[in-house]
């Protein structure tokens, strides 16, 4: 049996909603660049928008977001390429921000105060809370993107982008995969904050093709177990060059500009 990943969101403010986390992320870049003089956050920002562009570049050119697929903002529906900068810029830079933040948190810079940790706290309750608003406006709308699960070209280049991850992040030793590893932690968490609210909701599910070729959510087990799977591996697993790449580069390193 196909599995999907459907979704219905796009009906319901979820890219005006991204734009107000997009402002939340370059304020946080800002605080770090300018009050901190650490110039790593907008270069984790900038590799998670250069990075989610080409892949959403990748799954437009592969037809993988299904039939007639369009992005609209404020009721404007975005030509091809403003609308993968824009998922670059709202969905990328605020993943691999956050991500990197929740690790330099309890990770890589451990001096970090307390205000700086309620502060990503106070983001994280902010991504739940826009998820679920989202989440419940979106409730029994139109499906948008039928993305399927198990594509093999999708499937070969993730695990080509997961294997070049590992090889470039082995060159830097125990650090490089305690690094990696907090990082991949970090992904998983915003996947969670993100997701999970639409997923509960009904905006975002796996979903079954029926003989007639309608989509209808698959039971349970799989519903619960392949979410997990598109989580660890499609997702989070899929994303980890966002960092090793700019990590790898010395991009990175903590010093001040």
């Amino acid at each position: 049996m196909d599995y999907f990943i459907v979704r219905s969101f796009d009906h319901a403010g979820y890219y005006e909603t991204r734009l107000l986390l997009l402002f939340v992320g370059l304020a946080v870049v800002a605080y770090f660049s300018l009050r901190q003089r650490d110039h790593r956050y907008l270069v984790i920002f900038a590799s998670g928008v250069l990075f989610q562009g080409l892949l959403e570049w990748s799954l437009a050119a592969l037809g993988l977001r299904g039939k007639g697929y369009s992005l609209s903002v404020f009721g404007v529906t975005l030509p091809a390429a403003a609308a993968i900068l824009w998922q670059g810029l709202v969905e990328g830079g605020i993943l691999s921000l956050m991500a990197f933040w929740l690790a330099d948190l309890f990770s890589f810079s451990r001096e970090q105060s307390a205000h700086t940790r309620r502060a990503f706290y106070a983001v994280c309750f902010v991504i739940v809370a826009l998820a679920s608003l989202v989440g419940i406006m979106a409730r029994g709308a139109p499906i948008t993107s039928p993305r399927p699960m198990f594509a093999r070209l999708p499937l070969l280049l993730s695990a080509v982008t997961l294997a070049i991850s590992l090889l470039l992040i082995s060159f830097k030793g125990r650090a490089g995969w305690r690094a990696l590893g907090w990082f991949y932690a970090g992904l998983l968490v915003y996947i969670a904050l993100t997701f999970e609210p639409l997923h509960l909701l009904g905006a975002r599910y796996v979903a079954a093709r029926s003989a007639d070729g309608q989509f209808a959510p698959a039971s349970w087990l799989p519903q619960i177990g392949l979410m997990l799977y598109s989580h660890l591996y499609e997702v989070a697993a899929g994303k980890l060059h966002y960092f090793a790449a700019p990590y790898v580069l010395g991009l990175l390193e903590r010093r001040k500009i």
